[in-house]
């Protein structure tokens, strides 16, 4: 393992929130992001809050939030934080979010 991976995840382990993101890859988390999770301790999110986010191509992967990456951090015992935060790819523009209800929405 790299050294930018352990600070990766020294980083990830030591904070006291999380706002983790993912793009979605055939209705789910990219393998990527579960790869970088597979290597965190398992005990180490414990009692963490947790704010989960995901973009993807349309509005039919919305649940990917509550039926795949929720379920992920539920394993290690993290408080997700009831709300999650989805975005398509027409709510940016130039990498920037455009969508003015995302901007404004509480939470």
């Amino acid at each position: 393992m790299t050294d930018a991976v352990e600070q990766a995840l020294a980083v990830v382990e030591e904070a006291d929130v999380l706002v983790v993101a993912t793009s979605v890859f055939r209705g789910s988390y990219t393998g990527l992001f579960k790869r970088f999770f597979d290597l965190i301790g398992q005990d180490t999110l414990t009692d963490k809050p947790v704010l989960l986010a995901a973009t993807g191509g349309s509005q039919r992967h919305a649940l990917v939030i509550d039926h795949q990456i929720r379920p992920l951090f539920s394993f290690f015992q993290a408080r997700t934080l009831p709300l999650g935060v989805y975005a398509t790819d027409k709510d940016f523009v130039e990498r920037d979010l455009s969508d003015q209800a995302l901007i404004e929405r509480p939470g």
